[in-house]
């Protein structure tokens, strides 16, 4: 055994390889994107027989991984949240139908968000679908669930969701890689026919349904007692107190640290399978105090799932901002709010009042994101604005090219191939207003690929 210095993303990588898994699909997106690149280092490293595709869409790759998962092979896909969306037909279809080979689905949350289009809540999408979610807090705890995730997935024949977030990603941690070698493939791989799953009619939908039901049923009994789920600081076995915190995911180490630092001992129940939510373990925990924070993101996933919350704060009564990310100064306003009110007065720390101070006298002018330095989008883009002009309507796409708005090139950014599909829109609209304005889109390759070809194609047919 080794230990090695390893980003989030290479974790993931790291435990996707020694799990077994033999295909592992993606579609690029922060905090995503190195996920599968890591895999391919550590297939070579561990001469692994992994196929690995970067995919059209997210959709895409959902499909060719389940297809894999349905021929016996355990397999993964992974992705940035909102690429969950261009997925979720799949992945809704998939959970009734179930699988055969373990299959882990990895949708990269971006709380803040530091480069997404929105702060969605992969927790919540898969609450729907019904699908059960595991929820790192760190990176060498993502390569404990992906194992377990591969293993709950086989037993109950369902897909499985690990959602990391960006501060899981794009952490470093040393992380114990040990090689197993991969075991040789056993004799029932291979698709085996059954219609009435695999092809199912509506009917069929029905019994199947029914059948996931039964199997969330027994997951949540078996997260009653998962080692991911725990108490710190104090055991359950606890008398009635004033203030108890329920967290999950790396906000959980974030309120870890900033109860560290307001030098209190503060009962937390981390959960780390907020769906199915062990609902008898946090009911007990939560009749023990007289007021518990719930401190989660990006939303309100485990909240939503308690039934009585009459004494639980959290995002749902904002107590905790419901948007944006919960980042150490947030947590510590939070915490050191709620605990003066059950009357744990805490003294803000005074090396945090100097280091604001130091910072505020910096007077540091703030930097909007920006093309890098000879990027040959800036040449295009200043070729657009001079030749349509400033007047011009310029639908945008998802990318780095985004970054046109500071040229005055970019004027929407909705979704993927929304440029085209917007300025349609913006054309059939000036037919009616009398608008003259030129309107040019600007969308990447890639971009075009996923979900650029439909609107074209659209476009000219109308």
């Amino acid at each position: 055994m080794t230990s090695q210095l390893l980003l989030g993303n290479d974790a993931i990588a790291l435990g996707l390889t020694q799990n077994e898994c033999r295909v592992v699909t993606a579609y690029p997106g922060t905090p995503s994107s190195e996920i599968l690149a890591g895999v391919v280092k550590f297939k070579k490293k561990l001469n692994r027989d992994i196929y690995t595709e970067w995919s059209a869409s997210e959709k895409v790759a959902f499909e060719v991984a389940l297809a894999a998962s349905w021929s016996g092979l355990r397999a993964a896909v992974t992705m940035k949240q909102v690429g969950l969306n261009v997925a979720a037909d799949s992945l809704f279809s998939a959970a009734y139908t179930g699988v055969v080979g373990g299959f882990v689905v990895v949708p990269c949350d971006d709380p803040g968000p530091h480069s997404s289009q929105t702060e969605q809540d992969s927790r919540l999408l898969a609450l729907t679908a019904k699908v059960p979610v595991f929820d790192p807090s760190t990176p060498a705890e993502t390569m404990a669930m992906l194992k377990a995730a591969f293993e709950l997935s086989e037993k109950h024949r369902v897909p499985v969701i690990m959602r990391p977030t960006t501060r899981v990603c794009h952490a470093v941690q040393s992380i114990d890689v040990t090689d197993t070698g991969m075991p040789p493939l056993n004799g029932n791989s291979g698709f085996k026919k059954d219609q009435q799953r695999w092809a199912a009619t509506p009917v069929f939908r029905l019994k199947l349904h029914h059948e996931l039901n039964a199997k969330l049923q027994a997951i949540e009994s078996e997260f009653e007692s998962s080692s991911f789920n725990y108490i710190v600081n104090q055991p359950l076995a606890i008398s009635h107190q004033p203030f108890g915190i329920i967290s999950s995911g790396s906000v959980f180490t974030t309120s870890q640290e900033v109860l560290d630092e307001l030098g209190v001992e503060i009962p937390i129940l981390r959960i780390g399978t907020p769906y199915p939510l062990p609902r008898k373990l946090v009911a007990e925990f939560v009749s023990r105090f007289e007021r518990v924070l719930i401190i989660e993101e990006p939303d309100a996933c485990i909240e939503l799932q308690i039934a009585d919350r009459t004494h639980v704060s959290g995002r749902l009564d904002y107590v905790i901002p419901n948007a944006g990310e919960l980042t150490p100064e947030v947590v510590m306003k939070v915490i050191g709010g709620q605990l003066d009110k059950v009357g744990l007065t805490v003294a803000a720390s005074p090396e945090d009042s100097a280091l604001a101070g130091i910072i505020g006298a910096l007077k540091i002018a703030p930097r909007r994101p920006r093309l890098c330095p000879g990027c040959s989008h800036r040449s295009a883009f200043f070729t657009l604005k001079t030749t349509f002009g400033p007047n011009a309507i310029y639908p945008g796409d998802i990318g780095c090219y985004t970054l046109g708005t500071n040229l005055r090139v970019v004027d929407t950014c909705i979704d993927m191939g929304g440029s085209v599909t917007m300025a349609a829109g913006f054309y059939h609209a000036s037919k009616i207003t009398q608008d003259k304005r030129p309107i040019v889109a600007t969308i990447g390759d890639s971009t075009f690929l996923h979900s650029g070809i439909v609107p074209l194609r659209n476009s000219v047919h109308t």
